[in-house]
């Protein structure tokens, strides 16, 4: 496979698992040559541990039996549950009863038809990564590579040839034709919507300066219809003397993703423009009194004073901020959310409002939200 021959330094293992992945998605039964290892010989060869389902039937290799041993079933049936696409850290107990914290890889496997007939799990023990960047590398390659399986597509940047690999999932996801052979950086780069360039050369140059553990952006895909979104992420190796050397990274399909949170842009947008042109004060304020929010009909009412993060009594006299404070209190932890009060205005004369004051969750802290209606009467 000519993939792998340009990543024979990455060795064995990983031309292995890439040959085992391809050998599962082949649902056709094929004459195998000779002088070609069998599936088994490949599957059981492959030092990591490696579980896969195929139509109901589960199989493991000798690594992923010797890891676990007593703890096999547990380990199975505790990978089972996971999603069945991506990369996912698990705690798991080895045969030597020591827990490790281990990346699993997750495939699903389709048939000719495109039907899902099952999933295979690449399990890789990270627990010794961080005494090693070397070690890191290797073991973040062969999950990378084997990503092809899954919805997320893999990419190799060699800075001494300057040549790039673009698996063939990639080349799908940026509007390649299969038949066309990318190589080299200006292949994705010039692919970036204008408006997203400066965001991705700035991020990218920042990162082989040294200035980011990792590279990561989001950018649009120029001249593509519909508009597609996609999230780019990787990291550089160096080598001696801390030269760059090469970078590796992976690249996903977050176009829906996009369009969820535009969405939820607009309806807060129209949200947003819909309250401040109620002809009524509204406010939002966190549970020690200070104002986050205020319409504009609140801001006009107060006269334009400062309010952001301040409370009831920088704005008003004492006596109706006491007055605010106690429906405040009343409404947050005794659940009453109607109340009369006076206010003064800019001027000084007393306005009457029927205040409608309710408390929310948001995120770890607790808001409370009103507005209040004008009462055409006196005391």
């Amino acid at each position: 496979m000519t993939e792998i021959a340009l990543f024979a330094c990455i060795g064995v293992l990983l031309a292995s698992a890439t040959t085992l992945f391809i050998l599962l998605q082949n649902q056709k039964k094929q004459t195998i040559p000779q002088n070609v290892a069998s599936f088994d010989d490949i599957f059981q060869s492959i030092p990591l541990p490696f579980l896969y389902k195929k139509e109901n039937k589960l199989y493991y290799n000798k690594a992923f039996e010797k890891a676990f041993g007593s703890f096999l079933k547990a380990t199975i049936d505790h990978i089972s549950t996971l999603p069945k696409s991506g990369e996912h850290p698990l705690l798991l107990t080895f045969d030597n009863n020591i827990p490790k914290q281990t990346t699993v890889h997750m495939s699903t496997l389709f048939d000719a038809q495109n039907s899902i007939i099952g999933f295979a799990a690449l399990i890789v023990d990270i627990s010794a990564l961080h005494k090693s960047k070397e070690l890191l590398l290797t073991q973040k390659e062969r999950l990378e590579l084997a990503l092809e399986g899954s919805d997320e597509a893999f990419w190799d940047w060699d800075m001494k040839s300057d040549d790039v690999f673009y698996s063939p999932k990639w080349k799908q996801l940026m509007g390649y034709h299969e038949t066309e052979t990318p190589s080299t950086l200006s292949s994705w780069l010039n692919l970036v919507h204008s408006k997203d360039m400066a965001l991705v050369n700035e991020r990218l140059k920042a990162h082989l300066d040294g200035h980011s553990e990792y590279f990561m952006v989001d950018h649009r895909i120029r001249q593509s219809e519909p508009l597609r979104w996609v999230k780019v992420r990787g990291r550089v190796i160096r080598g001696k003397n801390d030269r760059n050397i090469r970078m590796v990274g992976i690249i996903r399909d977050i176009s829906q993703q996009k369009a969820s949170a535009a969405q939820e842009t607009i309806e807060h947008e129209r949200f947003i423009a819909f309250v401040e042109h109620i002809p009524a004060p509204a406010f939002i304020k966190n549970a020690q009194g200070k104002y986050l929010y205020m319409n504009q009909a609140y801001q006009k009412f107060i006269g334009f004073k400062t309010w952001k993060n301040r409370n009831a009594a920088d704005i008003f006299d004492s006596h109706t901020a006491e007055e605010i404070a106690e429906t405040d209190r009343l409404s947050l932890y005794e659940g009453i959310v109607t109340h009369d009060i006076s206010l003064p205005t800019a001027e000084g004369a007393k306005s009457y409002f029927h205040l409608y004051k309710f408390g929310i969750e948001s995120e770890n802290e607790k808001l409370l939200c009103g507005f209040g209606i004008n009462k055409p009467f006196k005391e």
